[in-house]
């Protein structure tokens, strides 16, 4: 009594944000996997992705970027810097532009290859189309929610 199956529908079935959160558990849990044997976990990697993008940017606007809040980011800073993988160069009296060092420019590229072997492992079966369609549906909406 009271198990799933007695039920004629999944109770969820219908409801798109419970396949969201499912899909986003599978999408993280396979990312981080993926990752773990270069000793980064996914936002390790995501900061990584943006210091190649976008050389100088800085610790705060990447926190903005990636929506991670100041007390998270610092502690994340501090293991990539430690690793030898991040350098901070002064840009003014308080903002220091980030750049990947050799090492960092050479994880970046295992990191880049981990996450598009999870990426192909886990979207492989869409077509071009079908992921720039779901990319875009995704984007709008969580964009529609940060303005």
């Amino acid at each position: 009594m009271g198990e799933l199956k007695d039920f004629p529908v999944e109770p969820f079935s219908g409801l798109l944000g419970y396949h969201l959160r499912r899909a986003s558990v599978l999408v993280m849990a396979d990312l981080t996997e993926a990752l773990a044997p270069l000793g980064l976990k996914p936002a390790d990697a995501s900061i990584l992705f943006v210091i190649a993008a976008a050389d100088g940017i800085t610790q705060a606007e990447i926190g903005r970027m990636l929506g991670i809040q100041r007390a998270n980011m610092a502690p994340i800073m501090a293991n990539l810097i430690k690793a030898g993988w991040v350098a901070r160069e002064a840009v003014d009296g308080r903002s220091q532009a980030l750049r990947l060092s050799r090492a960092g420019k050479a994880i970046h590229r295992k990191a880049m290859d981990a996450t598009l072997d999870h990426e192909h492992r886990l979207f492989g079966n869409l077509s071009a189309a079908e992921r720039a369609r779901m990319i875009a549906q995704l984007q709008g909406l969580w964009q529609s929610r940060e303005d």
